[in-house]
């Protein structure tokens, strides 16, 4: 019997290790996709508008991933870059400037969507991704 668990250690450790790595994934998956009130408190007094928070808090967010949107026709910046859709509670926002419209202090939660949810969710047009913030004029 004790031959049996010797031969079970090195498996089991794999087990393990395989599910604590899904489990952090997972994990910093939500936590870069989401920005909640909380995480907004935590940045600093420094941080204003909704749009400062994402800049200095989830940076990547403003800057859609490269990949098959690159060559697809989408949203433009003017400059030929693509530029993410931003949603103010469930309205769709003319560019990412209206960030700056909405204080931190009035943020419940903001969450990106990539591609392929953004598309999934909001249809043909957000191959860029979305910024859906919602404030606390939305829970009212």
């Amino acid at each position: 019997m004790p031959q049996l668990n010797i031969r079970l250690a090195p498996f089991l450790f794999v087990v393990v290790l395989l599910v604590s790595c899904a489990t952090a994934q997972q994990s910093s998956r939500s936590e870069s996709t989401s920005l909640t009130r909380a995480d907004i408190e935590q940045g600093g007094s420094s941080l204003f508008t909704a749009r400062e928070a994402v800049r200095i808090l989830r940076p990547q967010w403003l800057s859609p991933p490269l990949g098959r949107m690159a060559s697809s026709n989408v949203m433009s910046s003017g400059g030929g870059g693509q530029v993410v859709i931003v949603y103010i509670d469930d309205k769709r926002q003319p560019d990412l400037e209206s960030l700056a419209t909405v204080p931190a202090t009035r943020v419940v939660e903001m969450r990106y969507l990539d591609q392929n949810r953004a598309v999934l969710l909001h249809g043909p047009g957000h191959e860029s991704g979305v910024i859906e913030v919602t404030t606390l004029d939305k829970r009212k």
